[in-house]
């Protein structure tokens, strides 16, 4: 007896902890104080802001941590920003460009603001463009590939296509050319899976990462690998059809569409003549969808595709079979995303997850895509954040929330700004 009198006394000396912990599924971090025109999300602990017409950053406390002082200013990402600010280029006309650069969280310049373009960094690399010649930044902001080329694509693979005089050639990350300018410049192709697009002659081929020739330039049409397979096309004398090659460049599904897509997820949609229109077909080049056998039908992601019949939604497998039944009145464009989709029930929206059960109940005005695991919504028109299980973490009281990144999302109550933490 005693044993269960004192485990009915923790349970409820520990019952308001339990209940708070539930409900206190955020911090108000900053009240709804902060003055700005426009916040953007946390990402490493910065948000960019504009103030006055400028952008700057501030902390998660609300605190101005670098000065509003740029033009335009982008969230944070391996410790870098890209800025921008606005030069005029000519008195009389008043003609004016934005010149990029980069810098670190402590708001130091890494890389002048020197440049017309900033790309991302791919393999610790980014494209720019300085007087409309194209080369590469490294995250020091020194130039690793003088700018020199025409065109330039990213690295990927290790290499990156560059142009040069009208030709086509791939240079490593030191800057060193290993495939040499020949090939005609059309456009720029990275490598995937080991295989490059080029031109040559007015035909597309594919090359390896060395430059050898592996796929003739025969074709009149090829697409980039994708799932072992690249769609290409074939001009014969009285028809144009096209089908799929593999790596080696065998024909592993016969040139028998009117137009052939990339694989994703295993899946292509493809074009069959004689009256049958667009399917997918999977790698083995059956079909398991007819889009006529539907009003509407989406692409697939995460092996599940929307599908519209009799103006309801659902989804079907890469089988062709209905996974989820058609029961919606609207289901998000992008579909299946991180093991959940947005769908409208009664003209409220929730989330369902892949196996079709209710994730977050379909009674919200609007629902926005889920960032840290947490998604804004608006009942009763105000706004609040529920998590992928549906629980209501923060109330629906507030005018305006969103913006969410490292586990910190904007708020605002009569037009000013504050910041919320999630747990």
């Amino acid at each position: 007896m005693k044993k269960i009198f004192y485990a009915i006394i923790i349970c409820v000396l520990m019952l308001p902890l339990l209940s708070c912990g539930h409900q206190q599924g955020f911090k108000v971090l900053v009240e709804p104080t902060l003055e700005f025109e426009y916040v953007g999300a946390f990402s490493e602990g910065r948000a960019p802001v504009v103030k006055n017409g400028k952008w700057g950053y501030i902390d998660k406390n609300g605190k101005v941590v670098i000065s509003c002082q740029y033009d335009y200013a982008e969230p944070f990402y391996d410790g870098l920003a890209r800025v921008s600010v606005n030069r005029v280029l000519n008195n009389i006309d008043l003609d004016w460009a934005s010149f990029y650069g980069l810098i670190n969280k402590s708001g130091e310049t890494v890389a002048p603001m020197d440049y017309e373009f900033i790309g991302e960094f791919k393999d610790s690399l980014a494209v720019v463009i300085q007087e409309e010649k194209f080369g590469y930044l490294d995250t020091a902001g020194k130039l690793a590939v003088p700018c020199l080329y025409e065109q330039a694509g990213d690295f990927c693979e290790g290499l990156a296509a560059v142009a040069a005089e009208g030709k086509l050639g791939y240079i490593d990350t030191t800057g060193q050319v290993v495939i040499p300018f020949k090939y005609d410049y059309v456009y720029l192709h990275d490598f995937s899976e080991g295989r490059a697009l080029v031109y040559d002659n007015g035909k597309f081929g594919f090359i390896d990462t060395t430059g050898r020739l592996v796929i003739p330039s025969k074709y009149e049409y090829l697409d980039s690998f994708s799932g072992g397979l690249a769609a290409a096309a074939l001009v014969r004398a009285d028809d144009h059809k096209m089908g799929y090659l593999n790596s080696d460049g065998k024909t592993v599904i016969p040139f028998a569409y009117e137009t052939a897509g990339r694989f994703d997820d295993g899946i292509s949609l493809v074009t069959v003549g004689d009256g049958v229109g667009q399917c997918y077909i999977d790698s083995g080049g059956y079909v398991i969808a007819r889009r006529a056998d539907y009003e509407v039908i989406g692409n697939f992601c995460e092996g599940l595709v929307a599908v519209c019949k009799d103006s309801k939604w659902g989804f079907i497998d890469k089988t062709g079979k209905l996974a989820i039944a058609c029961e919606y009145e609207w289901v998000s464009e992008s579909g299946f995303n991180d093991g959940l989709a947005m769908v409208r029930k009664e003209g409220k929206w929730g989330y369902i997850d892949n196996s079709g059960r209710v994730a977050v109940p379909c009674e919200y005005a609007a629902l926005y895509d889920f960032a840290d695991g947490f998604a804004a919504a608006i009942k009763d028109g105000k706004f609040g954040i529920v998590d992928r299980n549906g629980r209501e973490i923060v109330p629906f009281e507030y005018e305006f929330i969103g913006y969410i990144g490292d586990g910190l999302a904007w708020m605002s109550k009569n037009g000013k700004w504050g910041i919320l933490e999630l747990n």
